[in-house]
């Protein structure tokens, strides 16, 4: 009975364990500039849909990232941030 009781705990540990939530802010562009800033979310799962969302951005400043992760790793999703003087 003791086991099932102490594996029933560490399952429930486990299952209600936070999200590992890390971002890094960048310095903007400097003070007066006409920027433009468009943001992204995507899942770190999948390389191609991936690839295919950031590309887009190629030639922008990343200013801002932020991801979210499960402690198991089972999920991982991601907020980018970029900007460039508009035209």
């Amino acid at each position: 009975m003791k086991q099932v009781v102490t594996l029933g705990m560490v399952v429930l540990l486990t299952g209600c364990a936070a999200a590992n939530i890390s971002s890094q802010v960048r310095e903007s562009g400097s003070e007066g500039s006409s920027m433009m800033t468009r943001c992204v979310e995507f899942s770190t799962g999948n390389e191609g849909t991936t690839n295919s969302k950031l590309q887009k951005y190629d030639g922008w400043k990343m200013v801002y990232v932020s991801e979210y992760t499960t402690p198991n790793k089972v999920n991982s999703a991601a907020v980018m941030c970029f900007e460039k003087p508009s035209s």
